[in-house]
């Protein structure tokens, strides 16, 4: 593997990516960004990062299971518990 440039996806692990990433902008509504997405190995037990942007603030996601399917469910769940975290935050000290 070439370490110079960055990783290429396969076809599947790139429409789950893209699948994965659409989901989390969703549920992170518009004041989240994506930054950046990782999958772990497509093998094995999985593990999930996504970092978020937001407020000038950043945080990463990260979830595993034992299927990247599982992974991708409970880093859907940990958005959504951003996406409430930052909100009540700026109810109570906007920004």
């Amino acid at each position: 593997m070439d370490d110079d440039g960055p990783r290429r996806f396969s076809e599947p692990d790139e429409r789950f990516a893209q699948r994965l990433a659409d989901d989390l902008a969703r549920v992170l509504g518009t004041g989240i960004l994506i930054a950046d997405l990782e999958l772990g190995p497509a093998e094995g037990p999985a593990r999930i990062r996504a970092a978020c942007l937001f407020d000038g603030r950043s945080e990463t996601l990260e979830a595993s299971g034992e299927t990247r399917l599982e992974a991708y469910q409970r880093l859907i769940r940990l958005a959504a518990e951003l996406r409430l975290t930052v909100a009540a935050r700026n109810m109570i000290a906007p920004v």
